[in-house]
């Protein structure tokens, strides 16, 4: 017993096509809100990157002037 092979008819991919593209119509907007949240996620990581080596330096410095005196 062969299985009857399938037929798509133009319609089929008319209606497939326009269901489709109502279904990524809001893809750019999504994308830029996506953008624009790691932007600022990594802004964050940088200004936290920077206050950490400046208080390690003042650490340092604070912790040198007392051991020496």
């Amino acid at each position: 017993m062969t299985p009857e092979p399938a037929i798509i008819t133009l319609r089929e991919v008319y209606d497939a096509v326009q269901e489709l593209k109502g279904d990524v119509a809001g893809v750019p907007t999504r994308i830029d809100d996506h953008e624009r949240r790691i932007r600022a996620l990594e802004q964050r990581v940088w200004q936290a990157a920077g206050a950490a080596a400046a208080l390690g330096a003042f650490i340092g410095l604070v912790g040198e002037r007392v051991l020496n005196g």
